[in-house]
This record gives C-alpha cells, sequence and structure tokens, in this order.
C-alpha cells in the first residue's frame, strides 16, 4: 500500500511539469537518439503525439537512484540510510529503487568476479546495489511497464523526493558491505576470527566510532544467522583493547579469496586499496620464543590460490634485519610475502617481539644461561669440591663449606675448564658477569691461616655428595685466622 502524503507523479505530464527530462524506452532501452545530449528534450504534445505506447524513463540529471538488486541489502537500509521520501518497487522485488533529489558519483556495488561461487546462483548475479546519477543514466519511473519483466513499477511511498541530508555513498556504502560480508559470513567454527577480522579493518582504516564498528559487526551476525551473534558484538571494543592484528589477509583466508577482492569491498566505506603495510603485516604472525636466541614465526602466504600457514626459525639478529628476515622465509618457508617499508618493519617487528609468547614447548636446555649452569656444574663433577680449605688455597680446587653450605671457587681455575671445553669467552668481563648474574657468586677477599685467599663464593649452595671430597674439617672462625 502507497504510503503518500504529496501527489506522486504518475504519468508523463507530471514528469514533464516538474521540470525534469524524460526519455522513451521499449524493453528498457531508449526510443530515441542523443538522450544524453544536454540540450535533448521532449515536449509533452510530442510525447502524446509519439511516444504514449512507450515507458517513462527519467534522466538523472538532478536525482539520484538507488537500485538495489540484492534484496539482502533492504535489511540493512533503515539501519544505515537516512529517511527517503520517494521509494518504489514491483511486485517481485518491492521497495527496491530509493530516490532522492540531487547529484552522486554513479557507483556499482559489485561483489569481485573471483567471488563467484558465492553469488552464481542469486538473480542479479554480482551486483548488490548501485547509485545512479547523471545525465548518461536513467530510471523507469512509477506507472511504467518494467523493462525486464511483466510487472508495472509503483510507487510504495511518496511524500516528496527531497535532498539527502548526510554522505549518501558512504552510507549506502555500508549496506552494501554489510550484504557482502552476509553472503561470505564464515563458517561455524572460524565465524568469531571473521567478525574479529571485519572488526580489526575498520578500526585500522577508518574514523568509526568504536561503538560504531560494534554495531556494524553485531547487525551484520544477526543478519547472517549467527546463532551466537551476540558473542560478536563488542567486537570493535574487544578490538581495540586488544590491538588486535586480524584484517585483510584473515578474511582473505576465510572467504578463500585474495587479499585484492576483500580490500576491494571495504572501498566502499572508504578503506584505501590495502596491498602492501597491512598485507605484509598480517602474513607476519606472531614471534613465539623457543629458546635461547631461537624464535618460531608463522608466515602466512597464498599457494596456487589458497591460504597457507607455514613455520620459520630465526635469531636474534635475523629478526632484526628485513632482508635477512625475508631471506629466511623465501629459504624455510619457501613462500613469497609482501615486503613492508623498512620504518614500518622496525616498527612492527619491534610491537609483535615485546608481545612475543614463550613456546609450550620451550627448550630450557636451550637457553645459554643453562647451559653455563651446566658447564659449571660437571666442572665441580669433575674437579670435585673439597671440604678442606687447604686445597682451595693450595691447588685452586673448590671448597664447600658443610656448615654454612656455602662454596668458593677460583674463578681463573673454572676459565682454564671452560678452554678446555671450548666454551671460553671472549672477553674477561663476560666471565665475570655470568658468574655474578647467573651463578649469584660474589668476590671474597678471605683468608686461610692468616694469608690471603681470593675466591669467588656462592652462598646457600647445595653439593651431590658424589661430588664431595671429604677431607680433614676446617673451621673458619675469622678472617684472621
Amino acid at each position: 500500500m502507497l504510503e503518500k502524503e504529496n501527489k506522486a507523479p504518475i504519468n508523463y505530464e507530471d514528469w514533464i511539469d516538474s521540470g525534469r527530462i524524460i526519455i522513451p524506452c521499449m524493453k528498457g532501452l531508449p526510443e530515441v537518439k542523443k538522450w544524453s545530449d544536454p540540450k535533448f528534450k521532449i515536449s509533452k504534445e510530442e510525447w502524446k503525439n509519439k511516444y504514449s505506447h512507450c515507458e517513462i524513463a527519467l534522466r538523472l540529471d538532478q536525482d539520484i537512484d538507488l537500485d538495489i538488486d540484492n534484496p539482502l541489502a533492504k535489511r540493512f537500509i533503515k539501519q544505515y540510510v537516512k529517511e527517503c521520501g520517494a521509494i518504489s518497487g514491483r511486485g517481485a522485488n518491492p521497495w527496491s529503487h530509493y530516490w532522492w533529489k540531487g547529484k552522486t558519483q554513479f557507483t556499482q556495488f559489485k561483489l569481485p568476479s573471483e567471488l563467484k561461487e558465492y553469488y552464481k546462483t542469486l538473480p542479479h548475479g554480482a551486483m548488490i546495489c548501485e547509485l545512479r546519477s547523471g545525465n548518461n543514466k536513467y530510471t523507469i519511473v512509477p506507472e511504467s511497464q518494467h523493462s525486464k519483466a511483466n510487472e508495472i513499477v509503483k510507487w510504495e511511498k511518496y511524500s516528496g523526493i527531497n535532498e539527502y541530508t548526510g554522505d549518501l555513498r558512504g552510507d549506502v556504502g555500508k549496506v552494501a558491505l554489510s550484504t557482502a560480508l552476509c553472503l561470505l559470513y564464515a563458517p561455524t567454527g572460524q565465524r568469531d576470527d571473521y567478525c574479529t577480522a571485519m572488526a580489526g579493518v575498520l578500526i585500522k582504516h577508518t574514523n568509526w566510532e568504536i561503538a560504531e564498528i560494534d554495531e556494524f559487526v553485531f547487525n551484520v551476525a544477526v543478519q547472517a544467522n549467527d546463532d551466537e551473534a551476540n558473542k560478536r558484538m563488542s567486537k570493535g571494543t574487544s578490538g581495540k583493547k586488544a590491538n588486535k592484528n586480524l584484517g585483510i589477509p584473515k578474511l582473505a583466508e576465510i572467504i578463500g579469496c585474495s587479499n585484492n577482492a576483500v580490500s576491494e569491498i571495504f572501498s566502499w566505506v572508504g578503506v584505501k586499496h590495502i596491498a602492501g603495510k597491512e598485507i605484509a603485516q598480517e602474513s607476519i604472525g606472531d614471534i613465539v620464543e623457543y629458546g635461547s636466541d631461537r624464535y618460531i614465526i608463522n608466515v602466512n602466504a597464498q599457494v596456487d590460490g589458497e591460504m597457507v600457514e607455514k613455520k620459520i626459525t630465526v635469531d636474534g639478529p635475523t629478526l632484526m634485519n628485513q632482508k635477512a628476515f625475508y631471506d629466511a622465509i623465501i629459504t624455510q618457508a619457501s613462500v613469497w610475502v609482501p615486503k613492508m617499508k623498512p620504518s614500518d618493519f622496525e616498527i612492527i617487528m619491534r610491537k609483535k617481539y615485546e608481545l612475543r609468547k614463550r613456546s609450550a614447548d620451550y627448550v630450557k636446555e636451550a637457553a645459554e644461561d643453562y647451559r653455563f649452569l651446566k658447564h659449571f656444574k660437571n666442572y665441580i663433577t669433575q674437579v670435585k669440591a673439597y671440604t678442606d680449605k687447604k686445597e682451595l688455597f693450595e691447588y685452586g680446587f673448590p671448597y664447600y663449606n658443610t656448615q654454612a653450605h656455602t662454596l668458593e671457587f677460583k674463578l681463573d681455575k673454572f676459565e682454564d675448564y671452560l678452554e678446555q671445553k671450548k666454551a671460553n669467552f671472549k672477553d674477561r668481563v663476560d666471565l665475570v658477569m655470568k658468574a655474578q648474574t647467573i651463578l649469584k657468586a660474589k668476590r671474597t677477599n678471605g683468608k686461610y691461616k692468616g694469608k690471603s685467599c681470593v675466591s669467588w663464593k656462592i652462598e646457600e649452595k647445595d653439593i651431590k655428595q658424589e661430588d664431595l671430597i671429604v677431607e680433614g674439617e676446617f673451621k673458619e672462625l675469622t678472617n684472621d685466622s
């Protein structure tokens, strides 16, 4: 039933009286030449005498027609498009044309061809909707025969063709993107990542408010019949707090298409083509610390049109060197990852490093500190620890005080042992530092029978019985004893 407040134009006289240009058509095709010429015009008399049998098409010099081809888009119209005073349609596709006064850029919101599997069975194929405007565009008006169906176009609502208040192209872009993301919606098991990635793109590449992103993602989930839509209603908020990196590549992986295809549909809401920084960033996954100076990194790349995940292992210097890092990817994973600018690489990789996680399979034995401790334990096992301080004073053997549970040793002797094991250090200062930080040893200026006995002492040290050689007990009373 027509929602009517003002007199709706329903014949050629009404349209010509409104100062508009109309075009005679048959089956949607113009019956006249040069209809797009700015000087083209048909009078009432001419129409009555020559074209009364024709469909009336309005040339869109001063009007905008939003033509909705995919019915799913109608679910989002009221959410994103402001009030419209003139809406038309037909029996098979009601409420499908929205009219405004003004001009805008002609825009087709159409799914990329590589997504054909998602739209091949739809009546209008890849087309979601289009904004028609300009003297080279026209649309069939109400009370005329539809160009492709045996139906008459009718006004659904008419209170006047008014100017749009706001960003019409941007608002229609939200309708189209929502529709596309519904059509492409992830299967069960991938929906949370899908919605997280959807929010991630909008967080990183638009100036939308977080609440607006929350609402957008939630609306898509609801209209896609996601039975856990309520769990998707704060994706903008949680994504902003967590600073998650999911975005274009993750969506492409789930949908099964290229990054460019996903980037194209997000361009409808003003997201610029994303081919470099984000794709490169997301192709490089989180950094996982496996052991001392060893890091495992997941690499996401397309192989034969499909997203695959591979792992590479690098050391710290490779992680910091962009050329060496990309060389490691191609050598170990045999995949191509888009490169980013050196300045972007520095920022992104540093952030990933700061947020690195320790592997569940972290190999403690691979840690350098662990290896140093192992060398010291082996040293004690080899040379033994004596319970008589005389051995420390005269021969430099480790001395263990069984009462105080302290171990004293000569650093020079330990250094000689490390050299034999080819584990010596380039600079003496490195050995001293590790003795202090790893062994928790302190240099002590002790004495033995009144004579100086400089050593390194470890407090509260336990020694295995088999590593002890018990001799005559030595009782250290004072530094002068």
